[in-house]
């Protein structure tokens, strides 16, 4: 039994075999994980980045790193401890769980007791307000760009636009009340780059969510979806301006 066993890990640990296939995953791994953290902007915890966002992103730039580590452990222990050398193997299986275990946590956490099986999207969820031609007075925050449509938002109720130009814009109209954080979620078709700021009732650009949000990256040909997070400064009504200044196309979104 003992030296059944002996063979197997001789097999496992062959320097033909291990490190190298590990490095090379390790290696293969290091841009996908680099892309993933740049592109991340799906919160898990909700809210502002939390813990399980930390841990994911952590997780994932750790598997191309624990790959590498294992294979030169494999390397250094082959030759004076096969039991241990064996065990080292097994250490990239460790962020993996944690990705899963992380997934498998935050889908539980926002279904609860709602079944979220057959909606993968806002775009597969029906009933959305479509923008529409807009009234007088047109308020644009003086940006110079032609707004094609208007609407207004209902709270956790899905609207939907397009923009044929990146010269157009839309104007969604809310409400807010002062210390009552707003989230905007907002989704492409896979070619618009939607970007937003907020105006107030007189037209104002809010300046403080502009530059904070400013900045968005879209991957050419991913349906991405962006998160943002308004503190209304008082009560009354304000005004979400999105533009699609790279690529025009479809969006959806809903404040929250």
């Amino acid at each position: 039994m003992t030296i059944k066993k002996e063979r197997n890990l001789d097999w496992l640990i062959q320097p033909r075999k291990i490190p190298w296939y590990w490095a090379a995953i390790g290696i293969l791994c290091i841009c996908p994980a680099g892309f993933f953290v740049a592109f991340y902007d799906s919160p898990l915890s909700g809210g502002e980045m939390g813990f399980l966002d930390y841990a994911l992103i952590g997780s994932v730039i750790s598997f191309p790193l624990v790959c590498l580590g294992s294979s030169l452990g494999i390397w250094f222990l082959k030759d004076k401890n096969k039991k241990l050398a064996f065990y080292v193997t097994l250490l990239p299986a460790l962020p993996l769980i944690l990705i899963f275990a992380v997934y498998t946590w935050s889908n539980m956490s926002s279904c609860g007791s709602i079944n979220c099986e057959g909606v993968s999207t806002m775009q597969e969820q029906s009933n959305a307000i479509h923008a529409t031609e807009c009234a007088l007075p047109i308020l644009d925050g003086e940006d110079g760009l032609d707004t094609t449509g208007c609407g207004s938002l209902e709270a956790a109720v899905n609207a939907t636009g397009s923009t044929s130009s990146t010269s157009e814009a839309h104007n969604w109209q809310f409400s807010a009340q002062h210390d009552n954080q707003i989230t905007i979620t907002i989704e492409n078709d896979g070619k618009s780059c939607p970007q937003i700021s907020i105006l107030d009732s007189s037209g104002s650009v809010i300046e403080g969510f502009k530059d904070e949000n400013s900045t968005q990256i879209c991957p050419s040909g991913m349906t991405t979806t962006s998160f943002f997070y308004f503190d209304p400064p008082t009560n009354g009504t304000y005004i979400l301006r999105l533009i699609t200044p790279k690529t025009s196309g479809a969006y959806w979104l809903k404040i929250e």
